[in-house]
């Protein structure tokens, strides 16, 4: 099974990293890295008043989380993909790092396809070029155009600790949602904002992600495309 991830409104990020440790990067990364969508959400969220500074900064994906959010882009019976022990840092003058876990992708015969970056925090992927260079996921070789996601509230989700949100909005101005913990109901939509019926959980969209704040559940959302065979 194939699958691709969103096209993000990130272009290159110049970042500084070498094997083996976690570097910071300077004044020209970080305010490259204000564009970077899952920020840009965080910042919505907490100026529509969803979620305080410290709500989002809970667990960070493992290597073995993040390994296998990458057999989920590919084949894994063509590709592998291994840990290079490289990581990266931004956004640290900011006052929100974002540390990125390297994996190199190789073919069934060894040889390198290319190397990804991971964000520990959000689980978003892009192609890492090497020398602390971030370009957009769609610029990796296995990226694959013809399952290029519509945004939307519909559409399935994964979020921080690989915990999944599934959301079908069948009416206007309501959505039904589904986290893989098994928590779920539905939530009325204002605009780009969403609140549960319950009022504990808030919501909001912004391009492919949707921030959640509350339930336990709180953090970013990414939006998966749809599986490819």
């Amino acid at each position: 099974m194939k699958r691709s991830i969103a096209v993000t409104a990130l272009c290159v990020l110049v970042l500084s990293g070498c094997a083996g440790q976690t570097d910071t990067v300077g004044p020209a990364a970080e305010e490259a890295g204000k564009v970077n969508p899952q920020m840009q959400a965080l910042e919505q969220a907490e100026q529509a008043g969803l979620l305080d500074g410290d709500a989002v900064s809970g667990e960070t994906l493992s290597e073995e989380e993040v390994l296998r959010q990458m057999g989920e882009l590919f084949d894994t019976a063509r590709y592998m993909a291994a840990a290079t022990g490289e990581t990266l840092s931004v956004g640290a003058e900011a006052g929100r790092t974002h540390e990125y876990l390297v994996v190199e992708v190789r073919d069934e015969m060894g040889e390198s396809v290319g190397k990804l970056a991971v964000d520990r925090e959000t689980g978003e992927t892009y192609h890492y070029l090497g020398d602390g260079v971030l370009d957009d996921y769609a610029t990796f070789p296995l990226y694959d155009p013809a399952a290029v996601h519509t945004y939307g509230w519909a559409g399935s989700y994964a979020g921080p600790a690989s915990v999944g949100l599934e959301i079908v909005q069948e009416e206007e101005g309501r959505l039904t949602y589904c986290f893989s913990d098994g928590t779920e109901g539905v939530a009325d939509i204002t605009g780009e904002t969403a609140k549960s019926a319950d009022g504990e959980i808030n919501f909001l969209l912004a391009e492919n992600i949707v921030t959640v704040a509350g339930g336990g559940l709180t953090g970013n959302y990414t939006a998966q495309p749809a599986v490819t065979e």
